[in-house]
């Protein structure tokens, strides 16, 4: 009866804004996410300027389903220190399921991307993802691995964290997949992007870092800023003494992220994996 629909329209708001109070506390987040059943796989979320498609209990979508969002605190920060791009042209190397990539995009600095992605799990989303945010047109997807040839190489399954898939063959037993290996200035020429166009590389692919950079070695010249995922302990002494020194002749900053804090230092002081960001 209608007498009773402002009653009900009363109650709907007061049980909307007790949930959206609740939202606000990380256990209650927790909570919610514990108490998803188990045949959902994926959920799909609304976001303030963005919609997202993930997997609640892999490493990414934990943080997606509890905090809201996965890193774009790091991602407003770097491009508030990059300021304004020479390029227009966002360079992805391991896009994951494209949160970086909506994020990046969605700051209004980059009228185009190239997103590489090896793992067939992300692949999908990724492509998904795009979709759901009008986006696909303005991304041209690759689906493979950077590193520095061409040809095929063995992609090894973090099965918990789909953000840790890595060429990089782990201790003990994993799943793998044969996935295509390409060189970055390769993958560029196939875009029909030129390293002139390139405001920003943003690197994250699991151990194979020194590989990729010596494929986009135009870039580094260029000194395009780098955010990347920096691990010295993937890499062994040699090797992270030659790209750090490869990096600290062309980059004259190097910023440290660690939690919420940055510090400014050399990159041959850098021992621990660290997200760094690399500036002209």
């Amino acid at each position: 009866m209608k007498i009773f629909v402002p009653v009900e329209e009363a109650i709907r708001h007061l049980r909307d804004g007790l949930f959206a109070k609740l939202r606000s506390f990380d256990w209650f987040q927790t909570v919610s996410l514990l108490a998803l059943q188990d045949d959902v796989i994926l959920v799909t979320k609304q976001f303030d300027d963005h919609i997202l498609t993930f997997s609640p209990r892999e490493t990414i979508g934990k943080d997606l389903f509890r905090k809201g969002h996965y890193q774009r605190d790091l991602a407003n920060r770097v491009l508030d220190l990059v300021g304004v791009p020479k390029g227009k042209v966002l360079l992805e190397l391991g896009a994951n399921i494209g949160t970086h990539t909506v994020y990046l995009m969605r700051s209004g600095k980059f009228d185009q991307a190239v997103s590489v992605e090896p793992d067939p799990r992300n692949l999908k989303l990724l492509k998904h993802n795009l979709s759901l945010n009008e986006l696909s047109s303005a991304v041209t997807v690759f689906e493979c691995a950077a590193g520095d040839d061409e040809g095929s190489i063995d992609l090894y399954f973090g099965d918990k964290n789909f953000g840790a898939s890595s060429v990089i063959k782990p201790n003990g037993s994993s799943r793998s997949v044969r996935v295509p290996l390409r060189r970055v200035d390769g993958i560029l020429a196939e875009a029909k992007v030129s390293a002139e166009d390139v405001g920003l590389v943003w690197m994250d692919i699991e151990g194979a870092e020194p590989e990729a950079l010596k494929s986009m070695a135009e870039l580094v010249r260029l000194r395009v800023p780098i955010l990347m995922e920096y691990g010295p302990w993937r890499y062994g002494p040699v090797k992270t003494a030659e790209m750090a020194e490869y990096l600290s002749s062309h980059y004259r900053r190097c910023i440290v992220f660690s939690g919420k804090s940055e510090t400014e230092m050399d990159i041959r002081d850098v021992l621990d994996q660290r997200d760094i960001l690399l500036l002209p």
